[in-house]
């Protein structure tokens, strides 16, 4: 079958490097970048472009004047841990979920919530919270999110990463009375 993307001039056509032209345009979105991420500002974020980051996994996409995240090319954790599960009232940073990684990796966390069983879709309790801390219970918080809500690090201007090898995801409720919450924590681990 024939590439219909990419122009073939027929033999003796004049000016025929025009089409050839429009081929190297059409590889700057077709071919991916493969380099450092400290390097990728050496390449063009032509719109429709791929750099992939050989040292990190990282994978960004250009639109003709910036480099946007899209994703990693790496393992992946987390997500729920079960089903609705009851938390008694007083819990404060009660462990239920470590994360571990390798020396030369690295955990982002992209996404967290902790919907609550009977809640109203439009409310949030902040008396019920989950919780991930790098480096243990007390080391620093990456990311808190109320009862019923949810946050993606898309969403925020930073993003939570840990370059410890212990990440704990933590459940405190102290809402006056037992809770039923499914905690969620999507990460992913790269180099």
């Amino acid at each position: 079958m024939a590439n219909n993307r990419y122009n073939t001039p027929e033999e003796g056509t004049l000016d025929w490097h025009v089409p050839l032209n429009e081929n190297f345009r059409r590889l700057d979105q077709d071919v991916e970048i493969r380099d450092v991420e400290a390097n990728k500002s050496d390449y063009e974020p032509a719109d429709g472009s791929k750099f992939l980051a050989t040292d990190t996994g990282t994978v960004y996409t250009g639109d003709g004047s910036s480099w946007n995240l899209v994703g990693y090319v790496a393992r992946a954790g987390g997500g729920d841990f079960g089903h609705y599960v009851r938390y008694p009232d007083g819990l404060v940073d009660e462990e239920i979920n470590k994360f571990f990684v390798g020396a030369d990796e690295k955990l982002e966390v992209v996404r967290v919530s902790l919907p609550v069983k009977g809640a109203s879709p439009d409310t949030t309790n902040p008396d019920v919270t989950l919780q991930v801390y790098e480096g243990g219970v007390g080391g620093d918080k990456l990311v808190e999110v109320d009862g019923n809500d949810s946050k993606s690090s898309a969403d925020t201007s930073g993003s939570w990463v840990a370059t410890s090898s212990q990440v704990v995801v933590t459940v405190s409720n102290e809402s006056g009375g037992p809770v039923d919450v499914v905690p969620k924590v999507w990460a992913n681990i790269r180099r």
